[in-house]
């Protein structure tokens, strides 16, 4: 049911330091649409290779998820699984994801491990926009007959009895009564024997719909029906897909959400497909907003803090709000960066948000979470008065009726570096082109 917006994706991932040959820091997850000429196959035929510096072939971890005819990842754990709608080729919509870490350079292998080489070859390359010196390749073997073991080497693991997903870079603690929000986010540690540090003690989310000529509804993440429905466990990501229904009391209203989450060794993806009843022009009035936040650990004062989006709460006259009209972005940003870690998040608006101006504006309180401990995460509070010092906010009113497709992705490193950040929001501008060898 999520639309695929990108035949070619790259969000930020990270395997370990040691393997830093890569072309970036991320991921490359591209449908098999768009290189037709290598999928078609039978999913167990395939391998991934890189080069290194003697020419020789070196297999790397990867990950081929199938996506229905529906547009659902198929996903082989938990209470709803959909195996049945797999068909074992790697088509369509299916995703091939590998770390750009192990992207290797260019060229064309001339050894195999153990002798054993593809009954096909494929080089797919990966440059950034026209630069010459930012390329890379990896090699797709096609094996008709007894391929190799894949490796065994996972950079994502999901603790389902406790929870957590697990990276060498983070620990993601689910909330057990709402998978939307989070416990907390540890940052893990460079240096062997340290305890992990937490950076973010929960999360929440906000609703106010201040309808016209009725009543005022409140809601935030205790307030829904949330279930984790099913998941997959690979080595290079981890999906999992939640969904959340929320009825106006005797309205007949309802507010949906459905979305399939992907992790990444520090990121974490999140597209969603949100159904909203309500026209928010002709049904609300001012006031009415929807938040998503964080309780971070530390101050966001103790932060380097960039963004391009406005600050919630800047009053405009309408000269200043006629010419921001002309600035909307189709991707929203904001990056934090401490002494010793990262935080990058982004928001991608759908079309139709973009339509009716409807963007994100950002929220922060120069209290620590310790600050805010006389504030109960479970109440349903406004900003300002929740455990929150970190939040994106919507205005209510611009959202129109009917499903929106918006995605954010949140991105960690446990270490300093200004120019990662700066990669992240250049990702885009990577290309692929795929050829037989």
């Amino acid at each position: 049911m999520l639309k695929r917006v990108f035949w070619f994706l790259l969000c930020l991932a990270s395997t370990t330091d040691s393997i830093m040959a890569g072309i970036h820091r991320a991921p490359v997850i591209v449908q098999a649409d768009s290189i037709k000429q290598v999928s078609r196959y039978p999913l167990k035929f395939y391998r991934v290779y890189r080069v290194n510096a003697t020419g020789e072939a070196v297999q790397i971890p990867f990950q081929i998820d199938e996506v229905n005819e529906f547009g659902d990842y198929i996903l082989d754990q938990g209470k709803n699984v959909n195996k049945k709608t797999s068909n074992g080729i790697f088509d369509l919509n299916d995703e091939l994801s590998f770390m750009g870490d192990d992207v290797g350079p260019v060229g064309n292998p001339t050894k195999w491990p153990d002798d054993r080489k593809p009954n096909l070859v494929y080089e797919l390359r990966l440059q950034y926009g026209k630069d010459k010196e930012k390329v890379g390749a990896v090699y797709i073997g096609l094996f008709f007959r007894a391929p190799p073991e894949p490796m065994s080497q996972k950079y994502v693991i999901f603790d389902l009895n406790a929870d957590v997903i697990k990276t060498a870079r983070f620990e993601y603690h689910f909330d057990k009564k709402n998978y939307l929000v989070v416990k907390k986010i540890d940052m893990v540690r460079p240096r062997e024997g340290s305890e992990p540090k937490t950076i973010v003690d929960s999360s929440t989310f906000f609703m106010n719909a201040d309808l016209k000529y009725f009543l005022t509804v409140s809601a935030n993440h205790r307030s829904v029906n949330s279930q984790l429905e099913a998941f997959k466990v690979g080595p290079v990501r981890t999906i999992v897909r939640v969904n959340f229904v929320y009825s106006f009391l005797s309205l007949k209203f309802e507010v949906g959400m459905y979305t399939e989450v992907s992790f990444f060794s520090n990121s974490v993806i999140l597209p969603a497909v949100i159904y909203n009843p309500i026209d928010g022009i002709r049904r609300l009035n001012d006031g009415s907003g929807f938040y998503y936040g964080f309780a971070l650990k530390e101050s966001p004062e103790t932060y380097q803090f960039k963004t391009n989006m406005e600050k919630h709460g800047s009053e405009k006259n309408a000269l200043m709000k006629l010419i921001d009209q002309t600035k909307l972005q189709s991707m929203y940003w904001a990056s934090l960066i401490a002494e010793d870690h990262m935080i990058y998040l982004e928001m991608r608006p759908s079309k139709q948000m973009l339509k009716d101006e409807n963007v994100p504006v950002y929220y922060t309180d120069k209290l620590k979470s310790s600050d805010m401990s006389s504030r109960n995460n479970d109440d349903i509070s406004p900003l300002g008065k929740s455990p929150v010092n970190l939040a994106l906010y919507f205005d209510l009113k611009k959202f129109s009726k009917g499903d929106h497709l918006m995605s954010f992705q949140l991105f960690f490193e446990n270490k300093n570096d200004p120019d990662v950040i700066d990669s992240f929001r250049g990702l885009s501008r990577w290309r692929s082109s795929l050829k037989r060898l």
